[in-house]
């Protein structure tokens, strides 16, 4: 509130600074906001001394008449419009005044279309990116601000991208860095998951300028997908707007879909959020819109405590949205998607539990699904004889699970990763680490005690990972019973990922059945878990796995490292088709990066795939969406 009073009497001030309007040369137009703020927009080929940028980046920007932009460096979509796309450098650009008081700028290329808005009187340049595909130079589309870092230079969230004082070489490829004190530092670092930002700037003495996020609807990779924001070296200070990023991305990049963003200048403090584009309508601008032409799914969850964090994300072929449940009833609104055919799926915290699919909603229409519960495929229901970190979709409660969002592995900051062994009912959930590297801490043993009518039956051991990176996924030895069959390899994703701060790829759960022949009469049972992998790798880049949990089930609970489970009995996660339209297919993930062949043997996997989902906030409206799967690999473990 006290944001928006501020930025409220900001704007008012603003609005009467005279000067609102466009000039152009042979080479640029000047647009002056009316508020301070003043850009120019390269109009033809940029001279020698530009070092990044083409024709349509922003060459000049001016606040309260200090100019702020980096010298030579323009801002404008990945390294410039002219490159883009392979074999393609056509861009063209132009500039008009629309009823005295707005003015649009559009920068064409043959596949993409960038505008930059201006409003008289308001220090703000509002954005639009629309694509027909997706560029191939660089299989992103970041807008870029590049600013002077001795006038910006500190980043709002953080200065885990600020690599001033790196030392050389490169601590990994060419984004990840060693600096003076011992810390590591990448642009990769500056990540946060798409649901947990609005806004994200850089400020410097009495200046502050901020991109504030918009629905994000064309991006993919849902609502827990994470971009780089921030990268500040010696010559420049970035501002990074992902679009849509191919790291980590789980899903197939939308095309045709208008991305609506906006950048904003300040005396320092944060900007308003409540930013409303519907003043694009009369601005003609491509692939626009207006709320009124929009849909809205509801529904509600039952049966459930309405503590933990809950999302319904909702995807199609045209975007991706979410909507958070309202802790005091369970319900989920999400409003202003583009009408289309939808799959909702629903997450405990970034766990996949249930799945609608084949929602169809027209424009204008308020869809209202039918009331669902998620016991019967929460995995934390099933009780355990122990399990060590919690059923949510992530490794973040584990050992380093936090940190190393923000740093490499190698960070010294960290704990140990080689803690083992886990001896149930003595380490908590902190001793296991988050992350286990077939060249750094594999062959990971839990001890725990087992009752003799425990061991009387077969039991069912469970691992829950998020990501394996070059195929890796465990395997595991009872005793000095021979070690399991390896699962099936999973989804791969073609980017580094443990080690530029994210765990995200699709959710999988192994299960491993385990004999009573394996147990031993001594008073502490041995599980040993081990990444497999048919691929190569050294050090933190060898084959690798992210935890969710592990526990093993039985009747009694002996010794939690979490909260106790519940007796409702697991089912495989629920897929319901309400009666509707028929759904095109949601876009595919991405192709994988080419791998070795695995020589090790693998069993029949049942497969649950959650494909990909949008959604929206009940309080503030936020888009995206994701795609999770939940794999199950039943391996037998018997004595030799």
């Amino acid at each position: 509130m006290m944001t928006n009073m501020r930025w409220a009497l900001f704007a008012a001030a603003a609005a009467c600074v005279s000067g609102f309007g466009l000039t152009s040369t042979a080479d640029e137009y000047t647009i002056d906001t009316g508020a301070k703020l003043v850009f120019s927009v390269r109009r033809t080929a940029p001279p020698a001394s530009a070092t990044v940028g083409s024709i349509g980046g922003i060459t000049s920007l001016k606040y309260d008449d200090v100019e702020y932009a980096q010298e030579g460096g323009y801002s404008t979509v990945n390294k410039g419009f002219d490159l883009l796309f392979a074999g393609v450098s056509d861009v063209t650009v132009d500039a008009v005044v629309v009823d005295t008081t707005m003015i649009k700028v559009t920068v064409v290329t043959p596949f993409l279309t960038q505008y930059y808005i201006a409003k008289d009187g308001d220090a703000r340049i509002y954005m639009g990116t629309i694509w027909t595909k997706q560029p191939d130079v660089e299989s992103k589309i970041h807008f870029v601000l590049r600013l002077n870092p001795d006038l910006v230079p500190t980043f709002s969230r953080g200065n885990e991208g600020d690599i001033r004082l790196a030392t050389d070489p490169a601590l990994e490829a060419d984004d990840v860095f060693l600096m003076s004190n011992n810390e590591t530092r990448s642009t990769y670092y500056t990540m946060s998951r798409a649901v947990d930002w609005t806004f994200a700037g850089v400020t410097g003495p009495k200046i502050g300028f901020w991109l504030i996020r918009g629905l994000h609807e064309a991006a993919s990779g849902g609502p827990f997908h994470r971009a780089p924001m921030s990268l500040t070296t010696n010559d420049t200070q970035e501002l990074i707007y992902a679009v849509n990023d191919i790291h980590a991305q789980t899903e197939a990049f939308r095309v045709g879909t208008l991305s609506t963003y906006t950048f904003a200048a300040s005396p320092g403090f944060e900007p308003d959020t409540a930013v409303s584009y519907e003043f694009y309508a009369e601005l003609n601008v491509t692939g626009f819109v207006p709320e009124a032409e929009r849909c809205e799914f509801r529904v509600r969850l039952i049966e459930n405590d309405y503590v933990t964090r809950h999302r319904a994300v909702f995807t199609s072929e045209q975007g991706q949205y979410w909507a958070t449940m309202r802790q005091r009833d369970g319900y989920f609104r999400a409003p202003f998607l583009l009408p289309g055919v939808y799959t909702m799926t629903v997450y405990k915290e970034e766990l996949a539990l249930h799945v609608i699919e084949n929602i169809t909603a027209e424009a204008g229409a308020k869809v209202t699904l039918p009331n669902f519960s998620v016991l019967a495929s929460d995995p934390s229901t099933q009780p355990a004889v122990f399990r060590i970190g919690d059923w949510d979709g992530s490794p973040r409660e584990l050992r380093n699970g936090e940190m190393v969002l923000k740093m490499h592995p190698s960070d010294a900051r960290l704990d140990s990763w080689a803690t083992a062994p886990f001896i149930v009912d003595t380490n908590t959930t902190t001793d296991f680490p988050a992350y286990m590297f077939q060249d750094v801490n594999d062959f990971y043993t839990i001890e725990f005690a087992l009752s003799e009518a425990l061991k009387a039956t077969t039991r069912t051991f469970r691992i829950g990972t998020t990501v394996g990176n070059k195929g890796a996924r465990p395997s595991i030895q009872v005793n000095s019973a021979k070690k399991s069959k390896v699962p099936p390899k999973p989804f791969s994703i073609p980017t580094r990922t443990l080690t530029l701060g994210t765990y995200r790829s699709v959710n999988e759960m192994h299960t491993y059945d385990i004999a009573p022949s394996a147990w031993t009469t001594d008073a502490m049972q041995t599980i040993t878990v081990r990444a497999e992998s048919g691929s190569a790798g050294v050090d933190w880049l060898s084959p690798s796995i992210a935890f969710d949990c592990l526990d093993l089930l039985g009747e009694e609970t002996m010794a939690p490292t979490s909260a106790p489970a519940t007796n409702a009995p697991a089912t495989p996660l629920p897929k319901t088709n309400a009666p509707l339209t028929t759904a095109p297919s949601t876009p595919s993930p991405p192709t994988s990066a080419p791998e070795t062949t695995d020589p090790v043997t693998t069993v029949p996997v049942t497969s649950e795939p959650v494909t990909t989902s949008p959604s929206t906030d009940a309080a503030s409206t936020t888009f995206n969406g994701i795609l999770l799967a939940m794999l199950s690999a039943a391996a037998i473990v018997a004595m030799l």
